[in-house]
């Protein structure tokens, strides 16, 4: 067994497929094919079952591969030891951030990065949950921005801040009248919703699970969007009202698009923001300074942690 053979293994059970993870190897596929067979005979069992349509990871595999993967983690601290202790930044951090949070929170964050650490790289993926997710747990991350809790077993996380759900809508509506706005006084069937994928969407119905739980509104209503602003702009023409976080208020749409913005009264309506990393990672104490400036640089809408 070598680190060779467990990159192999790792790339297998990313794609579920001996064909991808040698092309992703840069090397054939029988030699790759090979070499795990290999190491199974020397383990008395089998990493993965093959079918003619699909491979899976067995029980076993997913013992070895969780493994493999911390193996390869610390391969990695080892190789570039030397070269972080001179500068930890010699290598490009690579964070994945879900579309509701990027454009609100990167800019600021990046600016306010390089005032403090002129040699600090950042690249940015910007994603729904699940996809980002996968490309931390397969090594194609180093840190991901999530509003949603994580897998204990494979990630550790850094909480960042709480930041509560407003509610948008066009002005000269009723709700101005109202000293404060509840779910009970928002109609339904003009809630505008990010399309399914979206956490945000999710933590919305989340919110509206005991109001809706019999007319079953929200699973109906096909009224959906992609973007944030694709909804701004539907509330702006009139087409109802939607939820928005906090770090979204300083866009200009606040002042320029005519829509009026209140706190939802809701035991439930905000998200934690929490930085999100694999466990074992060597850079750990880079993503503590990195956590510390997007927290010193937060608006006072949000509750830092």
């Amino acid at each position: 067994m070598n680190i060779r053979d467990l990159e192999y293994l790792i790339a297998v059970a990313k794609h579920n497929s001996f064909i991808k993870a040698s092309e992703e190897c840069h090397v054939s596929q029988p030699t790759l094919s090979g070499q795990i067979k290999k190491l199974e005979d020397n383990l008395g069992a089998q990493i993965f079952e093959r079918t003619t349509k699909r491979v899976s990871v067995t029980n076993f595999g997913k013992e070895i591969i969780k493994k493999a993967k911390t193996i390869i983690d610390k391969t990695d601290e080892i190789k570039n030891l030397s070269s972080d202790y001179k500068n930890p930044w010699h290598q490009p951090i690579k964070i994945g951030v879900i579309p509701s949070l990027g454009p609100y929170l990167i800019p600021n964050f990046l600016v306010n990065l390089r005032k403090n650490n002129k040699n600090s790289k950042i690249y940015i993926d910007e994603d729904i949950t699940e996809n980002i997710t996968e490309k931390l747990d397969s090594r194609e991350l180093d840190a991901i921005l999530l509003a949603t809790d994580i897998d204990k077993e494979k990630f550790e996380q850094i909480e960042l801040f709480e930041e509560p759900f407003w509610v948008a809508y066009t002005k000269n509506n009723k709700l101005d009248e109202l000293d404060e706005i509840k779910t009970g006084d928002l109609d339904l069937n003009h809630l505008l919703l990010l399309s399914d994928g979206h956490c945000l969407r999710d933590q919305i119905m989340e919110i509206w699970e005991a109001y809706d739980k019999n007319n079953n509104i929200l699973s109906e209503y096909d009224t959906k969007a992609s973007s944030l602003e694709t909804l701004i702009n539907l509330v702006a023409v009139g087409e109802g009202f939607t939820f928005v976080p906090a770090l979204a208020l300083q866009s200009a749409w606040t002042t320029d698009k005519g829509i009026q913005v209140r706190k939802l009264k809701h035991k439930k309506a905000y998200r934690k923001i929490r930085l999100v990393f694999r466990k074992n990672y060597y850079k750990k104490n880079l993503l503590i300074e990195l956590s510390r400036t997007i927290i010193d640089f937060l608006p006072n809408t949000v509750a830092k942690l």
